[in-house]
Formats: structure tokens, C-alpha cells, sequence
């Protein structure tokens, strides 16, 4: 992959930019514009709809058996097929509007924290100009094309954290030598994902071990009464189900499940006290 700053200045180098980390990969859904569509070709089809049962209503007062039989129909008049045809016609057209809505519905929206480093970008190093880098305020019409990984709000966290309070020192640590090579904005900071990731694995490793051993120490050392120590059961068991959520993709049940067993293992440790 050829360095940001190697193209040319303007589309060329955003689209180097875009390519050059997956959490910069967002457009815009045009969720209005979508929407617009599909309300025009909706009502056209409503149209469509009242023009053919009026035409049943008709063929039904003149002659119910037209209605019986499609070719004695069509061999006393064709209007029945024309119109049928700009029915499949304008359904292909709702069909495929409806069908580009839902998918650009179920991407994720873009985080806040890529839009607005991609956002900070195209307004301070100005590569468009000013009304073509406008579309990039539309920032809750943003979706992110790439789903997001298995703790990637926790490696966000972290890149933030490293963006804010970060030495040089800290940076060069997560930040690739191949990554410094690729612009020479300060204003980007291509952190190596592969660091992130084992930085993240230990804090949660270390974060996992604390939520475990915690609670059995407190309550092998604590000889108050049996409320003290359901009160560390229920303290522990929340900060595990929120652990839980917020740092993987575990779906609703799979948390309650989680938790149910690790409170299980609580209560059992306390009742061999």
C-alpha cells in the first residue's frame, strides 16, 4: 500500500486515506434521499394499483367473464397487458430501492470518534473544496463499511487514550515504522491494529484475572455478616456482566448466561466458607 502523502492532493490522497486504516472506511448512507425514492415509486405504484381495479371494475360491469379468461381479453384489447407490464416495470424499480434502503440500513452506523477523525482530516488538510467537503457534516448519515471487530470499542478507548495522553515514546511503541512513513500530517496517526489488539488482549486478560480472584479474596477474608458478602457477590457479578458487554460481542443471552454462571460460582465458594 503507496504512502498517503505519495498522491496527489485532493480526491487522490482522501481516497489514500480512507484505504489506509479500516476504521477510516465510512460513506454516507443518503438515508433521505433513499427514503425519497422509495416514497416516490410507492405512491407510483398506489397510482398504478387504483388504475387496475378500476380497469376490473369495469371489465366486471361490461363483461365478468373478460376477467375469466386472459386471451379472449387480450384478443379484443391489449390495454390490460400494457398496463400489467408497467406494473412488473415500476415493481422492479420499488423492489430494487427497497432492497439498497435495507442494506444500507443494517450497516453499522460509523462511531462518532471515526467520523470525526476522518471529519478533522478533509477540514484542516483541505483536499476538497469547501462545498464538496461539506457532505462530511452529515455525521448520523455516516455508516461504517467494515463491521466492527470483537472489542474494537475497547481498542478505540485505547487509541483515544494514546491520542490524548500519549508521549512520543508511547506512540512509537504502537505506531508501526511503516505507519510513520505514510504521511507526514500530525494530525494522523496511524496506530498499528496488530499492537492495539495485544495491548487490549492483556488489559482484559489482567481486568479478567482482577474480576475473578477479587471477590474469592474478599470473601475468604471477610468475617463480617452474610450481607457484607452477598453484597460483594452482587457488586462483582454487575462489574463482570458489564465487562462482559462492553469489551466483546457477546449477544444478550450469552451475557446472561455468563453471568448466571459466574455468580453460581460465587455462591458456591461462599457456601464452602
Amino acid at each position: 500500500m503507496s504512502a498517503v502523502d505519495d498522491h496527489p492532493n485532493g480526491y487522490p490522497r482522501l481516497a489514500a486515506l480512507l484505504n489506509s486504516d479500516e476504521n477510516f472506511l465510512i460513506c454516507r448512507k443518503y438515508g433521505f434521499l433513499h427514503n425519497r425514492v422509495l416514497l416516490y415509486r410507492q405512491d407510483e405504484l398506489r397510482e398504478l394499483e387504483q388504475e387496475l381495479l378500476s380497469m376490473d371494475k369495469a371489465a366486471q360491469k361490461k363483461d365478468d367473464t373478460m376477467l375469466k379468461c386472459r386471451t379472449r381479453e387480450e384478443m379484443k384489447t391489449d390495454e390490460r397487458r400494457a398496463l400489467i407490464n408497467r406494473i412488473d416495470d415500476k415493481l422492479r424499480e420499488y423492489n430494487d430501492i427497497v432492497q439498497r434502503t435495507r442494506s444500507f440500513a443494517s450497516l453499522q452506523r460509523a462511531t462518532e470518534r471515526n467520523h470525526k477523525s476522518v471529519w478533522n482530516w478533509v477540514h484542516h488538510s483541505a483536499p476538497l473544496v469547501q462545498a464538496e467537503a461539506s457532505t462530511f457534516d452529515k455525521d448520523r448519515d455516516f455508516v461504517a463499511i467494515v463491521d466492527a471487530k470483537e472489542g474494537s470499542w475497547f481498542d478505540g478507548r485505547v487509541e483515544t487514550a494514546l491520542s490524548k495522553f500519549g508521549g512520543s515514546f508511547t506512540r512509537k511503541i504502537f505506531i508501526s515504522k511503516r505507519d510513520r512513513s505514510s504521511t507526514s500530517d500530525k494530525l494522523v496517526r496511524l496506530y498499528s491494529k496488530k499492537r492495539i489488539d495485544v495491548f487490549s488482549r492483556l488489559v482484559i486478560t489482567f481486568l479478567a484475572v482482577i474480576l475473578l480472584m477479587a471477590p474469592v479474596i474478599a470473601l475468604f477474608g471477610i468475617n463480617q455478616r452474610a450481607s457484607i458478602k452477598i453484597l460483594i457477590i452482587f457488586l462483582f457479578t454487575m462489574a463482570f456482566s458489564v465487562a462482559l458487554s462492553l469489551c466483546t460481542k457477546a449477544k444478550r443471552h450469552e451475557v446472561f448466561a455468563a453471568t448466571a454462571a459466574y455468580c453460581a460460582v460465587l455462591v458456591v465458594f461462599l457456601g464452602n466458607l
